[in-house]
């Protein structure tokens, strides 16, 4: 059995639980090894010295633990996030959807816009505080389970839960808007950002790799057609332009 202890309360309870063991312990032992008489007569206080000695061990102990609990949360949680903006890591985001039962579901690719402009003219420090605004209206206008990643530079790729690829085209279109809708702030002022997607189906979780590449050319279509804009892995190319 894996104890964990979360809070403060969990520890006080475990040492509650760890004393009253303690008590029963001594009274079970002392019950073997004494006389009947000497035995009533020190019930009370055998009790009591059993349980002074075992709760601030106990208590003790389990302030251990709960510190061993929340660091091993904080590095599971270095080890499966972005640091930058909390988004899941492309490893983390794969091993989520290897675990995820069968349905219908549907990747969405998001590349922000002219992302280079935005370090060059405010800087890599403004740059980081955009991708961390950007990743969190992605957060705000996805549901609490579809999965969102971090997939490198100013990519991110979005699993969506049960939907089917024009379900998926109608969410992106309207992410697709309220980015470009609700300006980010950089160096105390407003600007514009916008994003284009690729949205590709998902049948199987072991086809997730044949998804992404489908996702990426619909996201490459999308730039090539002018950006701000979202294409599905149906959506036929548009005439060549250059895309970055």
């Amino acid at each position: 059995m894996k104890i964990r202890l979360r809070t403060r309360r969990d520890v006080t309870l475990f040492a509650l639980a760890i004393s009253l063991l303690a008590v029963l312990g001594s009274l079970a032992l002392r019950g073997l090894l004494q006389p009947a008489d000497v035995y009533a007569r020190t019930l009370v206080s055998g009790s009591a010295v059993a349980a002074m000695l075992a709760a601030p061990i106990a208590y003790y102990i389990g302030l251990q633990m709960l510190d061993t609990q929340r660091l091993t949360q904080a590095l599971e949680h270095a080890v499966n996030h972005d640091s930058l903006t909390g988004a899941s890591t492309r490893a983390s985001f794969e091993a989520q959807v290897a675990q995820l039962p069968s349905g219908p579901k549907a990747i969405m690719v998001v590349d922000i816009d002219h992302f280079k402009t935005v370090n060059d003219r405010f800087g890599h420090q403004a740059g980081d505080s955009a991708l961390c605004q950007f990743a969190l209206r992605l957060k705000r206008n996805c549901r609490e389970d579809d999965i969102i990643a971090r997939f490198g530079g100013e990519e991110f790729v979005v699993l969506l839960h049960n939907v089917s690829l024009a379900d998926a085209q109608a969410a992106a279109e309207r992410l697709c808007a309220k980015l470009r809708e609700a300006p980010i702030i950089l160096n105390g002022q407003a600007h514009r950002l916008t994003a284009s997607f690729g949205v590709a189906p998902l049948v199987n979780a072991r086809e997730l790799d044949d998804a992404l590449a489908q996702a990426d050319a619909a996201l490459y279509r999308a730039k090539s057609a002018g950006r701000d804009r979202v294409f599905t892995s149906d959506t036929k190319a548009p005439p060549f332009s250059e895309a970055s």
